[in-house]
C-alpha cells in the first residue's frame, strides 16, 4: 500500500514574499514527517501577477493573448523554483514538474481555460523517488503545446484539479486566513465566527476572491472534499457536500518559548520563531557567555547565562539545542517535573537518560519532542514510531553519520582520510574537534534511541558495538571498491530470539542497495517491518537549515497539542489580510522523506 498522497496550494497571500518561503517548507514538511507524500502546488507570490499584467500594459497596451499567457505564468514558476531550493536547503528531497512534464491538457481558450488531463503517471513517478513534488499552478497547455491560463485564482483548481486525479487523500487550500469566516447579512465580516464547515453553493456566496470559483464548481461536480486553512493550523474550513456549520474563531496567545542554545542551530530556531510573534514569543536565551559579541541582531535582555533565570521567565514551551550534558541536563529534569514540553535536539543528552529511553520505549510522550535528535530533517525517529505503533518491525538499518558518509564518498573518489577530514570541516559538516562523528559515538546515540522505540526496550549506548572512520580506512575502501561495493559506516539493530543485537561497523555494501547510494552527506534509515519490506527515508541529516526545520516542526507540534491541551482543536486567526485579499523497487517502499 502506498503511503497516501496530499497537495498542498499555498496560495500569494501565503507566499506574499521570499522571506514567507521557509514557512511553506514547513507546512510542507509537517506532512513529510507524517508519513505523506506532498504534492504542493503554488501561486505566484504577492501581487507578482499584477505588476506583471500591469507591466505588460503600460508597455504594449493590450497585449497579444499567448504572449500574455507566457509573462503571467513565469510568475508561479519563479514561485515553484524558490519553494524547491528552499526544501533542497532545508535538507527535504523534492521535484519541480512543470504543466509540460505533466503534460496537462486544457481547453483552447487561452486567458481562461478548463484543465482537461494530465499524465498522474508522472506524478507518482516521482514520488517514488522523492516525498515532495513542486507544480507551479494556474497553467497548463492547450492542444498546439501553446500556453493557456486556468484564469483568476488558477492555482487552487490546479490544486483541485491535481488531487482529484491523483486520488488524494486530502487537498488544502493554504491563505492568509483559518477559514471561510461568516459574512452578516449586510455583507460585512464576522471576524469572530468562521465555517467549521461549509457547502459548495456557500462557498461560492461568501468566499471572494479567497477562493476561485471555478475551482469550487469543478470540485462540486465531482462531490470533491477540501479544506481551506492557514499554514500551521489544525482546523479550518471543511467544503464539500456538507451543511454549513459555524465555529468560534478564538485567538491564542503566543506561545512563550525559552530557548537554550543560540549556535548555529538555536539561531536558526530564534530567527524563525522571532518571524512569527503572532504564535511565538522568545521570552528568553540561555547562553554561555552573554557578554560576548554577536554578528546578528538578537535582544541582549533576552540573554541570559542562568537556566534558572531562563525557567523563571514562565515558559510554555523550552526548545534546547545547546548540546553537551551540563545545563541541558537540568532543563530535562525541570521539564519533566513541570510537565512542560521539552524540544531537543541533543542526542548525547537523551540517548544517555534512562529515563528518556524508557519513555520511548513505552511509545514516547507528548511532552518530550526529539526528533531533531536523530537525522536533522530525515523523519528517521517518525518513521520508526509510525511502524512500531502499525506492527512488528524485525530491523533498522540505517546511514546517519553525515560526516563519516561524506569522508568514505572522498576516499571512494580516491582522496585521503585527512584531506576528506578536513573538507567536511571547512564545509561546516564537522566540528573542529570531530571525534564523536569520526568515532562512531554519534551514531551510537542516534541507534540506542531509534532502538529503543522500534523494539519496545530501552537500549542504551553502552549496549552497542562500534566502529569508527579513522585513518587507515582507505585500504579497506580500495578493496570495496575493487569488488564492485560501496563502503559506508552503518548503524544495525536487528531483533531476533527475543534480544536486540545493535552494532555501528563499517560494512561493504552492493551497489544496488538503498544504503549504497546515500551519497556525500546525506543520511538514510531502511526500517524493515515483519512481512520484510522495507521502508526507506532519505535526505540531509545535518546543518543549519536541516536541523532547524527539523526542531522547528517539533516546536509547531508541541504548539498544536498544548493548544488542544488547553482549549480544544486549534484555531488560530490570522494577522494578515482578511478575505477581501485577491490572489492573483518491489519489496521496498520509499516514505517520505
Amino acid at each position: 500500500m502506498r503511503d497516501p498522497i496530499i497537495v498542498l496550494k499555498f496560495g500569494s497571500s501565503v507566499l506574499a514574499g521570499a522571506d514567507d518561503f521557509p514557512i511553506a517548507v514547513q507546512e510542507v514538511y509537517r506532512e513529510v514527517r507524517r508519513g505523506r507524500r506532498v504534492v504542493a502546488v503554488v501561486s505566484a507570490h504577492g501581487d507578482t501577477t499584477e505588476r506583471l499584467l500591469h507591466e505588460a500594459r503600460e508597455r504594449w497596451g493590450e497585449p497579444q493573448p499567448e504572449s500574455l499567457a507566457r509573462l503571467l505564468e513565469t510568475g508561479e514558476a519563479r514561485s515553484a523554483a524558490r519553494l524547491g531550493l528552499a526544501l533542497d536547503a532545508a535538507g527535504v528531497p523534492a521535484r519541480i514538474l512543470d504543466p509540460v512534464q505533466l503534460d496537462l491538457a486544457t481547453s483552447d481558450e487561452v486567458l481562461d481555460a478548463e484543465p482537461l488531463a494530465f499524465r498522474a503517471r508522472a506524478v507518482h513517478a516521482a514520488l517514488v523517488r522523492v516525498p515532495v513534488v513542486v507544480v507551479p499552478g494556474f497553467s497548463g497547455r492547450r492542444a498546439d503545446g501553446s500556453p493557456a491560463l486556468l484564469g483568476r485564482g488558477g492555482s487552487d483548481l490546479t490544486a483541485l484539479f491535481l488531487a482529484h486525479g491523483l486520488q488524494a487523500a486530502e487537498c488544502r487550500l493554504l491563505k492568509d486566513v483559518d477559514g471561510l469566516l461568516r459574512v452578516h447579512p449586510d455583507g460585512s465580516l464576522d471576524h469572530g465566527t468562521r465555517y467549521a464547515t461549509a457547502s459548495y453553493a456557500e462557498c461560492l456566496r461568501v468566499g471572494g476572491p479567497l477562493i476561485q470559483p471555478k475551482a469550487v464548481e469543478f470540485a462540486a461536480a465531482r462531490g470533491q472534499s477540501f479544506r481551506i486553512a492557514a499554514c500551521g493550523s489544525g482546523g479550518g474550513t471543511l467544503a464539500g457536500p456538507y451543511p454549513n456549520r459555524f465555529e468560534p474563531v478564538v485567538a491564542k496567545p503566543p506561545t512563550r518559548v525559552a530557548l537554550a542554545g543560540l549556535g548555529t542551530v538555536g539561531l536558526g530556531v530564534y530567527r524563525w520563531l522571532s518571524g512569527q510573534p503572532e504564535n511565538f514569543q522568545v521570552v528568553g536565551i540561555l547562553v554561555r557567555d552573554a557578554g560576548r559579541q554577536r554578528a546578528v541582531d538578537v535582544p541582549v535582555q533576552l540573554l541570559t547565562e542562568s537556566a534558572d533565570h531562563l525557567l523563571g521567565r514562565d515558559p510554555d514551551l523550552v526548545v534546547e539545542v545547546m548540546g553537551g550534558e551540563g545545563p541541558a541536563a537540568g532543563l530535562l529534569d525541570w521539564c519533566r517535573r513541570q510537565q512542560v514540553p521539552l524540544v531537543s535536539a541533543n542526542k548525547q543528552l537523551l540517548a544517555g537518560d534512562p529515563e528518556t529511553l524508557a519513555c520511548l520505549a513505552r511509545g514516547g510522550s507528548p511532552e518530550l519532542a526529539l526528533a531533531a535528535s536523530v537525522g536533522g530533517s530525515v523523519p528517521a525517529l517518525e518513521l520508526v514510531d509510525r511502524l512500531a505503533r502499525l506492527g512488528t518491525i524485525s530491523q533498522v538499518q540505517g546511514v546517519i553519520n553525515g560526516t563519516c558518509n561524506f569522508i568514505l564518498d572522498r576516499l571512494h573518489e580516491g582522496g585521503d582520510f585527512q584531506a576528506a577530514l578536513t573538507e567536511a570541516q571547512l564545509a561546516g559538516m564537522a566540528e573542529a574537534d570531530p571525534y564523536l562523528d569520526v568515532s562512531g559515538l554519534d551514531c551510537v546515540y542516534k541507534l540506542s534511541l531509534l532502538a529503543s522505540r522500534a523494539f519496545g526496550r530501552p537500549v542504551p549506548p553502552g549496549s552497542i558495538q562500534r566502529e569508527g572512520v579513522g585513518a587507515g580506512v582507505e585500504a579497506r575502501v580500495r578493496a570495496a571498491r575493487d569488488r564492485g561495493q560501496v563502503l559506508r559506516l552503518v548503524a544495525t539493530a536487528l531483533k531476533g530470539q527475543g534480544e536486540v543485537g545493535c552494532r555501528v561497523a563499517l560494512e561493504a555494501l552492493p551497489a544496488d542497495h538503498p544504503l549504497a547510494a546515500c551519497r556525500q552527506e546525506k543520511n538514510a534509515v531502511l526500517v524493515t517491518d515483519a512481512e520484510g519490506v522495507g521502508h526507506l527515508v532519505e535526505g540531509k541529516g545535518a546543518g543549519r537549515w536541516p536541523t532547524t526545520v527539523s526542531v522547528v516542526g517539533d516546536v509547531l507540534d508541541a504548539r498544536r497539542a498544548l493548544a488542544r491541551r488547553q482549549t480544544g482543536p486549534e484555531q488560530v486567526r490570522s494577522t494578515r489580510s482578511i478575505q477581501a485579499g485577491a490572489e492573483g523497487a518491489p519489496t521496498r517502499r520509499r516514505e517520505s522523506a
